[in-house]
């Protein structure tokens, strides 16, 4: 099974220790192309935190791939602020506390949603269950109909 590069499982740690045992190549001409442990990923700067090929010269970031890809702030400032608003925090509240415009929290809420949505539709296929459990929808449900007959 090939691996997908949209995702990669990724530590939220401050100091994560980049890892060469679960990197491959994603060049498409590449002769070592997906392939994991052929000893062909190498480390090529710890502080700009990229990976190197020594088959195609190729060089990638540890973050390629993940939600964390295109952001600049920290992994570790963006997953604590997005967990605030999964707890149901506002989010000038959660602006406000951690210390961002309103708009940085929105956009990082929007490249995290458009990483869940691709993780959920490549992890979540050809399903085939016989209950669903939907607690969530009918408390939206009821709170919305409750809401209307004021």
């Amino acid at each position: 099974m090939a691996k997908s590069k949209n995702w990669r499982m990724l530590p939220l740690r401050r100091n994560d220790a980049m890892t060469l045992e679960q990197q491959w190549c994603d060049n498409l001409r590449c002769w070592d192309f997906q392939k994991v442990r052929a000893g062909n990923v190498e480390i090529f700067s710890h502080r700009e935190r990229r990976y190197y090929c020594a088959t195609c010269r190729h060089t990638w970031s540890f973050d390629k791939g993940s939600a964390f890809e295109t952001l600049r702030s920290s992994r570790v400032e963006v997953a604590h602020t997005l967990s605030e608003l999964g707890e149901r925090a506002s989010l000038r509240a959660t602006a406000r506390l951690r210390q961002h415009p309103v708009n940085t929290v929105l956009d990082w809420l929007d490249v995290a949603g458009a990483h869940v949505a691709a993780v959920s539709a490549h992890m979540i296929q050809r399903l085939h269950v016989d209950y669903v459990q939907v607690d969530e929808l009918w408390t939206f449900v009821k709170k919305t109909r409750a809401s209307d007959t004021h």
